[in-house]
């Protein structure tokens, strides 16, 4: 079996091209991206790696791991780049691959570890977020490694494997906290139903209290720092943020979906390998109770898969761990489907793909018709064109042979389509979603180390903070007029402010308006009466409104005054947000537009006072 090794010779190059192909070539995108490259690029700044911070604020949603791992790739640069903020993706995707190559021949042997392996690194799923500087990717290569010694422990019970297995987990407790834990406590529970016994054997309850102290090593220290800056105690602060990144998802706190959620992910996921789901789950449901291999992946995957259904809040990725079983499981069935004499089945799966990507390719020259039409660039209607081709290649095979080396085709052209999309496609979509080239004006000053203010008023976005490499300071984010109230609650009075800035910012929103940065007093006038009317129109709540209404005006005043001191000062704003900011003014100070453009689905303003002005624009 030992020869059997050498696979992984050419499977990790292969991954690793399919991976890193044009990883720095298009920027980081929000939400996340931008985030945690701050996160690396402050830790890398400041020296400090115990806690981490966004915008010189203590930052208490992930752990440490990938930020430690992206400031060391840092390093030799000096500087947190695309490349260095997503390497350690890039690694973790390359340690899922490996891992599930090896635990895949453990169960089934040579054909399906190659084939599994070649699915798992093909996957949408899989290839987007071993190329995303996020946490997700950390997780899913550390439990995929718990999943391969554990088999390892349970088929020879010895300790090495064992320990391994700890390891492993005390890493993904480190790449994102307690959901490692949480996969691997339904897995036990399942896997060892009635089994009391053996599930002493694991010494699990030792195991996860050393998972524990190994994290608090960590955890205990970040957030009593943590603490001494916010003024919080560090009970508080280490319950609340247990608390809002295990209970909280559990209960929808953010990213609310219906329980069917992941019955739609998960094909999409897939990708082109959702093609041969009718024929995987059939083939597993005849074969759920045939061995222990079986039982060993159903038990990884169905009571997770449950369990994150019925959880309120969900996102696509969260089920990435996941993956290295539904690539192996994927890849049994379809060996035995190509072993098989069902060459008709072969055939019309080949069909539907074929005909999937023509549609898909030929689709998108529809863009054509689209005001987006010029995203629709040469590099964009060569992948579409190659797609068609693709299809074409698909259905011509279908035609002529019994197609048994259909997942070999399809990897292949997954893997050439993975490729050209990235050094294709996403420098197009870099244009709409990045904030660099919006940002350019005030980094180039920072990075020229000239001394300036900078504010974001109504929003604050970490990939503004990092493309423009300082910090800037909230304005309108959070709650106002609260002085001199006693015994409010909180939650009620944000939804009621929420809901108030809503109505104010859509008042205005169709009031016609020639040049957002020079606002003429008859379009100021209709933009205060269109504001007053919409106030008026609420009945009972008029009362309220206005009061809220004074409390914002005061806000802005106090900021404008800040603004207009004879420092350079710059601030970011969306548009829809200055159409009412500049009305509540009292008096306005100057304000120069430097840059007006969208960045993703926002049009943001870049706005200087005259001493920022005269460092952008010294000409005029």
């Amino acid at each position: 079996m030992r020869q059997n090794y050498i696979h992984v010779l050419w499977l990790l190059p292969l991954a690793a091209i399919l991976f890193s192909a044009n990883i720095g070539g298009y920027d980081l995108w929000p939400p996340d991206e931008p985030r945690f490259g701050e996160v690396a690029r402050e830790m890398l700044q400041s020296g400090n790696y115990l806690m981490p911070t966004v915008n010189g604020v203590p930052y208490q949603e992930k752990p440490p791991l990938l930020f430690w791992m992206a400031t060391l790739a840092s390093l030799p640069a000096g500087e947190v780049t695309e490349v260095t903020a997503r390497i350690p993706s890039l690694l973790a995707g390359l340690v899922a691959v490996l891992f599930t190559f090896l635990l895949a021949l453990e169960l089934f042997g040579k054909r399906v570890a190659i084939l599994a392996t070649l699915i798992m690194m093909t996957c949408f799923r899989v290839w987007w977020e071993a190329r995303t500087g996020r946490t997700d990717m950390l997780l899913g290569a550390s439990l995929t490694a718990t999943l391969y010694f554990f088999w390892r422990w349970e088929e020879s019970r010895r300790v090495l494997w064992l320990i391994a297995l700890y390891v492993a987990l005390v890493a993904a407790t480190y790449a994102k906290g307690p959901m490692g834990l949480l996969f691997s406590a339904l897995f036990i529970l399942a896997f060892y139903w009635g089994n009391k016994p053996a599930r002493k054997q694991l010494h699990w309850l030792i195991g996860a209290l050393l998972i524990i102290a190994a994290g608090l090593l960590w955890f205990i220290p970040a957030r009593m720092a943590a603490a001494g800056i916010e003024s919080a105690s560090a009970s508080e602060a280490m319950t609340s943020n247990i608390l809002r990144n295990t209970l909280g998802r559990f209960m929808g706190a953010s990213k609310a979906a219906w329980p069917w959620y992941y019955f739609e992910t998960v094909p999409a996921d897939l990708g082109p390998w959702a093609l041969f789901l009718p024929w995987t789950l059939l083939w597993v449901w005849k074969r759920r109770g045939e061995n222990k291999m079986m039982r060993f992946l159903l038990c990884w995957t169905v009571p997770a898969f449950i369990f994150m259904s019925i959880s309120i809040g969900k996102q696509a990725q969260y089920l990435l761990p996941l993956f290295p079983a539904f690539a192996i499981l994927s890849a049994a069935a379809i060996v035995d489907l190509m072993d098989s004499d069902c060459a008709r089945w072969r055939k019309n799966t080949a069909r539907v793909g074929g005909g999937l990507l023509v549609l898909i390719g030929l689709g998108s020259f529809g863009v054509l018709l689209t005001p987006y039409k010029a995203s629709f660039t040469i590099g964009v209607a060569a992948l579409a064109l190659v797609a068609v081709v693709f299809g074409f290649y698909l259905l011509y095979q279908a035609r002529k042979s019994a197609m048994n080396s259909l997942p070999w085709i399809m990897a292949g052209q997954i893997a050439a389509l993975c490729v050209l999309t990235a050094y294709l496609a996403f420098p197009v979509i870099n244009q709409h979603k990045s904030a660099r080239s919006f940002c350019a004006p005030v980094r180039t000053l920072a990075e020229a180390g000239r001394e300036y203010r900078l504010y974001s008023v109504g929003f604050s976005r970490e990939e503004y903070i990092f493309y423009s490499r300082h910090f800037h300071e909230e304005v309108l984010t959070g709650l106002v007029g609260l002085e001199g109230l006693q015994g409010i609650d909180m939650q009620k009075m944000a939804e009621q402010q929420k809901k108030a800035r809503k109505l104010i910012a859509m008042s205005v929103e169709n009031v016609p308006i020639a040049d957002i940065s020079a606002i003429t007093p008859e379009e100021l006038q209709a933009l205060r009466q269109a504001m007053d009317k919409a106030i008026e129109s609420t009945g009972k709540h008029v009362e309220s409104l206005k009061m809220f209404e004074g409390a914002l005006q005061n806000e802005i005043d106090t900021f404008a005054k800040k603004f207009s001191e004879p420092s350079p000062a710059f601030v970011f704003v969306q548009e829809e947000d200055w159409r009412w900011l500049y009305t509540l003014h009292s008096t306005s100070p100057a304000y120069t537009l430097i840059r007006h453009q969208s960045v993703g689905s926002r049009d943001v303003l870049l706005l200087a006072n005259a001493s920022g002005a005269a460092l952008v624009q010294p000409g005029k």
